[in-house]
């Protein structure tokens, strides 16, 4: 293995300023391209580099896809506000709204992280000028599913990558009472499927995961163990679990898991 000698971690850590959102596959090639065929290994440069951002207040971050898995990741500002620093690109306005799509987002009173389109339309419309449009406004979410902000499912806007690699933070502070994880995987959850004897979370892919694994290719929660024959479902279309209705439920679970 290539040892992370310093004219070469100098270039990840400038090409990794420069992008700023990528995936996984895009940074091991960046890296391979860097050290020729004797690349490190992902971890170790991605440690090394953070290492080097530190007096930057900059970090990598990544998140896996929840229906994929493809893992992405994403240079993030770990003192200023997120959103702020992140869209650095966009105008005042474009801020006001990106803030307020994401937060009407993650508060879905479902409990599917998602808003249809027509409504997200309507309410960036709302948060802009008295001459802002929904031609315009819709150019806006256009724009922030580019960039990785948000994204656009069968008519529904959910969080894109971007957002929970960079906002996790902003929105484990402010909305902590909506937070979901994935009892497999430990990253954040927007949309899977809930264990109704325990109220544990797991990804759609890791769900699928799970059921490759079992003998009966069936699914079992990785939390209790029960069989999860028809679990109820969140996410864009889904129908739904209301944050009231699942708070309980987890709370018993954790307190449950920290007396064993």
């Amino acid at each position: 293995m290539a040892e992370l000698s310093a004219p070469e971690r100098q270039m990840i850590v400038q090409w990794c300023m420069s992008a700023q959102f990528f995936s996984e596959q895009t940074l091991q090639e960046t890296i391979s391209r860097i050290y020729d065929d004797e690349a490190p290994a992902l971890q170790d440069t991605v440690d090394a580099v953070n290492l080097r951002l530190t007096r930057y207040s900059l970090e990598l971050r990544s998140s896996m896809s929840q229906t994929s898995g493809e893992r992405m990741w994403a240079l993030i500002n770990t003192k200023a506000d997120a959103i702020a620093t992140g869209a650095t690109p966009y105008s005042p306005t474009l801020l006001t709204i990106l803030k307020h799509l994401i937060e009407q987002i993650y508060t879905d009173q479902h409990g599917n992280f998602a808003v249809d389109l027509h409504t997200a339309v309507r309410e960036a419309t709302s948060k802009g000028s008295t001459s802002y449009s929904r031609r315009d406004a819709q150019e806006a979410i256009d724009w922030f599913c580019s960039d990785g902000w948000l994204q656009v499912t069968n008519g529904w806007v959910v969080l894109g990558q971007r957002s929970c690699i960079e906002l996790q933070a902003y929105l484990t502070d402010g909305f902590a009472e909506y937070m979901r994880t994935c009892a497999l995987c430990k990253e954040m959850a927007t949309q899977g499927v809930m264990c109704d004897a325990c109220g544990a979370f797991i990804h759609p892919y890791c769900a699928g995961r799970l059921s490759e694994t079992s003998k009966a290719q069936m699914l079992s929660c990785p939390t209790c163990h029960q069989l999860m024959e028809s679990p109820s479902s969140f996410g864009p279309g889904k129908p739904g679990i209301r944050h009231n209705l699942v708070k309980s439920d987890v709370s018993q679970t954790q307190r449950d898991e920290d007396d064993e």
